[in-house]
């Protein structure tokens, strides 16, 4: 009941936050010429951007399919897309997106995955992820430096800040995984939280951490011997992300611009994303928003800025995150029905 407040108090925020972010930058009229130009928006575009958030979900579920069968622990694509969905989620509404790793352990210890395993695949899915954006980043320094700070030298600032706090997480991630004293630290402060909580501690109670840091060096050992596991999720990892960043690019031509190629408004998503991670707000609200109102004045214009950065943060962070929320409830409205029927019984 209490993680229930904690996390409906975080939705709440996010929502404050949301709200005066988007009243920052829209007041009605500009309201009503996004809600206009929506109705001139081809629905092909429409299912070009809910298709790439499938398959963003959709390749995070295979993700985590492939790195948990290759730690000899089976589970469906169907579970792997919870997951994804559960991190997706959580990390929207909480700051400085803390809040989806832990609940996805959550989630995963009650379905019966090890600890270790659990651990291991979460803390390089975030490695990953990170790498990602510091790969797509030094492209951003590299190509795409002067037009996008252009038009604001002060978010330069943000980017760099966002760049190195990604580099420091990727050398910190590694740290996490393969320093021996750090590693089991984290599994005996993991499963002492476990015990903690009353569901989870009838998995955990038993549970030998010095036979399990056994076992989690011998799956790092694995890893060691079978790096192509690492290269393909990695490979995974970066189309993932790359179906999340291309929308920008499908909202600039649902609007009718074709003057910038793909790469380069990819460029700007990247920037923005890195930007935002400096920032301990739910999905970089604020800084995304503002930065995107920005540069999309530069491409659009005035007068199509705004609808550019509505639908691109809409299709990119706010229906997703709708949507994502709605699964979540109805699956645990479903399960909570399924626990009481077993006590019941």
């Amino acid at each position: 009941m209490k993680d229930k407040k904690k996390y409906l108090y975080l939705l709440v925020f996010f929502i404050i936050i949301m709200y005066l972010t988007l009243s920052s930058i829209y007041d009605k009229k500009s309201f009503d010429l996004v809600l206009e130009g929506l109705k001139n928006i081809k629905p092909i575009y429409i299912i070009i951007c809910t298709l790439l958030i499938f398959l963003y979900f959709l390749f995070q579920g295979i993700y985590m399919k492939s790195i948990l069968k290759s730690l000899n622990h089976k589970i469906s694509l169907k579970s792997g897309i919870f997951y994804s969905l559960l991190e997706f989620y959580f990390s929207g509404i909480t700051p400085s997106s803390t809040g989806g790793q832990p609940v996805q352990l959550y989630y995963m210890t009650k379905d019966d995955i090890p600890i270790r395993k659990s651990y291991i695949t979460l803390m390089l899915n975030t490695i990953f992820f990170k790498l990602v954006l510091l790969v797509l980043g030094l492209f951003v320094l590299i190509f795409s430096r002067d037009y996008i700070f252009d038009s604001s030298r002060f978010y330069i600032i943000f980017f760099i800040l966002g760049f190195i706090i990604d580099l420091l997480m990727v050398i910190f991630g590694f740290l996490l995984i393969f320093h021996k004293n750090y590693v089991k630290k984290i599994l005996k402060g993991i499963l002492k939280l476990c015990n903690k909580t009353k569901f989870l501690s009838k998995f955990t109670k038993n549970y030998d951490l010095d036979e399990s840091f056994n076992k989690y060096q011998e799956d790092l050992k694995y890893f060691n011997k079978n790096k192509r596991i690492i290269v393909l999720n990695f490979i995974i990892t970066f189309i993932q992300r790359l179906f999340l960043f291309s929308i920008i690019y499908v909202i600039y031509r649902a609007l009718g611009f074709n003057r910038l190629s793909y790469f380069e408004l990819l460029m700007i998503q990247v920037t923005v994303q890195i930007a935002s991670e400096c920032v301990p707000l739910p999905g970089g609200t604020a800084l995304q928003e503002n930065m995107l109102h920005t540069i999309f004045i530069n491409l659009f214009g005035v007068a199509f800025a705004d609808m550019g950065m509505f639908l691109t943060r809409s299709f990119a962070f706010y229906l997703p995150l709708l949507a994502s929320g709605i699964i979540i409830l109805i699956y645990g409205f479903i399960s909570n029905k399924k626990e009481m029927k077993k006590e019941k019984e």
